[in-house]
């Protein structure tokens, strides 16, 4: 099938008896299969284009937690209708009943693949995802996160596998299947959370083709099986992402998943400027990073909003709230990072002053 949009698809006529629900759709092909769902693409021929369909794996189907889940992520996606979010197209039965939705086929590559092809020293994908654009990446998934949080709900499995970025731009956080929603209690939705991740010890950036195990990005309130569980474990998640980011490393590292935990509760904040040479952080960063993983909810950032602004801040030159930088160096920095390097400024002081100089001189000179 050509990806071009053809005269012959958009004008052709309905047929005199549509087809719908899952009638409409033709032409399966497997996609990719997880722990829960499997994920195939279709063509639905009324619309005349290629989406794609996930439904429950057949041993699943029977079991209530993970059809809540599922039909969960279904209305949650399509009740945050923010640009960083996947459309939902439809949710129905199949012919056997079972459940299944539709969604937007996405292209491009998930966080957690570009940041493994960086610390193994892709030139390419290190060409195409400077920091700067990787920052504004955490930009754009901390606003559809201020978005659901104002909505009340509350991701709770943010990771760089969960972040796709597009072939041209786009950005979109996936799967809000444990997502927590307003009025909505943990109790056995937090030992959920736990053992869905406690078979996938393997970290990012430690093995090729590892999906993430939940607990790497478990925040201490998650760790500690509490209902304390709001938008600021969001806030901690973000902050892990981007100390991966800043620092092409793992956050969290463990033999099993007890180490993990304990580490979650007990270990030390680490700030990525403490695991890289001198300098090689920029200090606004770090703070920023540092302020997000504090273990106590309550330390951290109050809001996404705030995280996200800090970061756009940094962005674009402008004072970071959590960081004080003297005005001349904040200037010189500034005018670095627009081309204009810190000795190039020097070298125009020093050149301005030996023109007063000269001036000077040559006033004394002729009186």
């Amino acid at each position: 099938m050509s990806n071009n949009i053809t005269l012959s698809e958009t004008d052709r006529d309905l047929p005199k008896h549509v087809k719908n629900g899952f009638m409409r759709y033709r032409d399966f092909k497997p996609l990719t299969q997880g722990g829960e769902a499997v994920l195939q693409t279709c063509y639905d021929e009324n619309l005349g284009r290629t989406v794609v369909m996930k439904t429950l794996l057949p041993q699943l189907r029977n079991l209530e937690v993970y059809r809540k889940r599922f039909l969960r992520e279904a209305r949650v996606t399509a009740q945050i209708p923010h640009p960083a979010t996947v459309p939902v197209y439809e949710i129905s039965r199949d012919r056997e009943g079972n459940a299944y939705f539709t969604m937007k086929r996405l292209g491009g590559r998930d966080l957690c693949d570009i940041l493994d092809r960086i610390a193994e020293g892709d030139a390419e994908t290190i060409a195409a995802y400077p920091l700067e654009t990787l920052l504004n990446v955490l930009v754009h998934i901390g606003q559809c996160l201020s978005y659901a949080h104002n909505l009340g709900v509350v991701h709770r499995d943010l990771k760089p596998a969960n972040i796709m970025i597009g072939d041209y731009g786009e950005v979109t956080l996936l799967d809000w299947g444990l997502a927590k929603v307003w009025n909505m209690e943990d109790n056995d939705e937090i030992d959920e959370l736990l053992r869905s991740g406690q078979q996938q010890i393997s970290g990012r950036l430690t093995g090729r083709g590892d999906v993430q195990g939940t607990p790497f990005y478990m925040s201490p309130e998650q760790a500690r099986e509490t209902s304390d569980v709001d938008g600021r474990t969001d806030i901690y998640n973000m902050g892990i992402i981007l100390y991966e980011i800043l620092t092409n490393q793992s956050y969290m590292s463990g033999r099993n998943f007890k180490e993990i935990k304990r580490k979650i509760l007990d270990g030390p904040v680490r700030a990525p400027a403490d695991v890289l040479p001198r300098n090689s952080v920029p200090p606004e960063l770090n703070t920023i990073c540092l302020k997000a993983l504090l273990k106590d909810p309550q330390d951290r950032y109050c809001s996404m909003d705030q995280l996200t602004d800090d970061i756009r801040a940094y962005l674009l030159f402008q004072p970071v709230s959590v960081y004080k930088m003297p005005a001349l160096i904040q200037l010189l920095r500034a005018s670095s990072r627009r081309s204009f390097s810190i000795s190039s400024a020097l070298w125009l002081v020093i050149g301005a002053s030996l023109c007063i100089v000269t001036q000077l001189a040559w006033l004394a000179f002729t009186r």
